[in-house]
């Protein structure tokens, strides 16, 4: 019996194999991406759960005072803060807010009602707060309530998250 001529000499030809191969990479490629590239901060809600601390913690001990304990409110305040903020809030602090609240008695103390993280990444992030703040003085020694809402940005320095920018909404 004679085997046809086209059939002995059957040469397999790499490009399935390769083609598999390159699929098999692609793959694998895109998943890499997917995961590391577009998911900032790989601890989800922990990672927004310490956003969200920081910031409505920052943000009530910014906007709480006394003229009884001033620099420690003071101090409070700004180990929650960095950068150009910090720099701002010490300056502003010092010129306006001290002197009005000891010259006035000026009272504050603010509370965070409700709050989301609008933006998170691996060293910054951005919170919506929704603050109420009762305020009294000497003057008007009846609590005078303002409810307001703010944009706080978060820069994270070491292992913490610190404010950056406060600008109300």
């Amino acid at each position: 019996m004679r085997i046809p001529s086209f059939l002995r000499t059957v040469r397999r030809s790499p490009e399935p194999v390769l083609l598999t191969v390159l699929a098999v990479a692609a793959v694998a490629l895109a998943a890499a991406l997917l995961t590391f590239q577009y998911r900032p901060d790989s601890r989800g809600d922990a990672a927004k759960n310490e956003v969200l601390s920081a910031a409505t913690e920052g943000t009530v001990a910014l906007l709480s005072y006394s003229p009884e304990s001033l620099d420690q409110d003071f101090a409070s305040a700004k180990s929650r803060m960095t950068g150009d903020f910090l720099t701002y809030y010490t300056q502003f602090t010092e010129k306006v807010i001290a002197p009005a609240a000891k010259e006035k008695s000026v009272k504050t103390s603010a509370s965070v009602v409700r709050s989301a993280v609008a933006e998170i990444h691996p060293d910054s992030a951005v919170a919506l707060l929704f603050i109420n703040q009762t305020t009294t003085s000497a003057e008007k020694p009846d609590p005078a309530l303002a409810a307001s809402s703010v944009r706080v940005t978060l820069s994270k320095v070491e292992d913490s998250w610190l404010i950056s920018s406060f600008d109300p909404v």
